[in-house]
């Protein structure tokens, strides 16, 4: 196998939790070309990402799937690809990888499963096992022996223009480059994950107490940041100013983050830093087990409601890190 092609195009946090699997490929066939088929919008953050060369997607164009299946498989056609293994099931792709001629094509047996040559069953809805254990499945019919051990965690690129660009800009607002502190990432897309934005308020006030708060999230809940932001306390509003790029050297600095379950769970741990994750479900299919920060460190509340959740249980979990001693910015990288 001389050229392989990796495929996940759906949001933030699941696409990252395939980096492990991305990188268990690249360690198994180092002689091999990989490339890894992304959502266009993630292009410049997984640029470099433990793969050969990166291949954007832009599912909103054109707007018919099966013409997107088409022009997919044109591209896909001109890379000569040996093996397609597809870690999302949708029609379009695989029908994208039939048409491109692919010789083998290894995907989950749902949607348009036909155009595969082997077909894993979904048993994801069971929740029991994480995602990223799950992802490893469809890398060991391809590999049986040679994948490294599940604790192998993967990086991300040390985007060093960025970090300084951050390290500038946090100096602006009054945080030093030897200085640390925590970020808090209040929103999420569905509002069965939403912590209410009173408790995030409260929470951010009383950590602020100890440590400065940097508060993150994309321009869409730019106008909500008044919601969650305390009176008082040493607090910086960041939300929509940051590239995907930046908020990734943001979180590499940071000291924890503390969030909804959202993308920027999966990117914190991907750069190496401990998250407070907060669930509110009796679901395994939408829990922790399966969509838990990925690596040893994290700290996860989970209870069937958000609403159960309470702030002095989630200070309490942060109570080691506020406890802890100012370190340096050198010491948190």
């Amino acid at each position: 196998m001389t050229r392989l092609l990796y495929v996940r195009t759906d949001r933030l946090g699941e696409t990252l939790l395939n980096l492990p699997v991305v990188a268990a490929l690249r360690a198994a066939l180092p002689q091999s070309h990989l490339s890894w088929l992304i959502n266009v919008e993630l292009e410049p953050l997984l640029r470099g990402a433990c793969c050969d060369a990166i291949l954007a997607y832009d599912r909103s164009s054109p707007r018919l799937w099966w013409m997107r299946a088409w022009r997919l498989a044109r591209r896909l056609k001109a890379g000569h690809f040996e093996v397609a293994v597809i870690s999302n099931p949708m029609k379009e792709l695989h029908m994208a990888v039939w048409l491109a001629g692919i010789p083998r094509r290894i995907g989950y047996d749902r949607k348009w499963a036909w155009c595969l040559t082997d077909r894993l069953p979904d048993r994801k809805w069971l929740g029991d096992r994480h995602e990223v254990e799950y992802n490893f499945d469809l890398v060991r019919t391809l590999i049986l022996t040679s994948v490294p051990p599940l604790g192998a965690q993967s990086t991300l690129p040390p985007y060093e223009p960025e970090q300084h660009e951050i390290d500038h800009l946090l100096e602006q607002q009054g945080i030093k480059p030897h200085e640390s502190f925590i970020a808090i990432h209040p929103w999420t897309s569905n509002p069965l994950k939403q912590w209410p934005s009173l408790k995030f308020r409260e929470l951010a006030g009383a950590v602020a107490q100890h440590i400065p708060v940097v508060f993150i999230g994309g321009a869409e809940v730019r106008e909500r940041v008044s919601e969650v932001r305390p009176p008082h306390g040493a607090v910086i509003d960041l939300v929509g100013r940051l590239t995907l790029r930046q908020l990734a050297a943001l979180l590499r600095r940071a000291r924890l983050l503390v969030s909804n379950d959202s993308g920027p769970v999966h990117l914190a741990a991907a750069v190496g830093t401990p998250t407070a994750v907060l669930f509110g479900t009796a679901d395994p299919a939408t829990g922790p087990r399966r969509w838990g920060p990925w690596g040893n460190g994290h700290v996860v509340i989970c209870k069937p409601s958000m609403e159960a959740i309470s702030v002095a249980e989630v200070l309490k979990a942060l109570e080691p890190t506020l406890k802890r001693d100012d370190r340096t910015h050198e010491d948190t990288t």
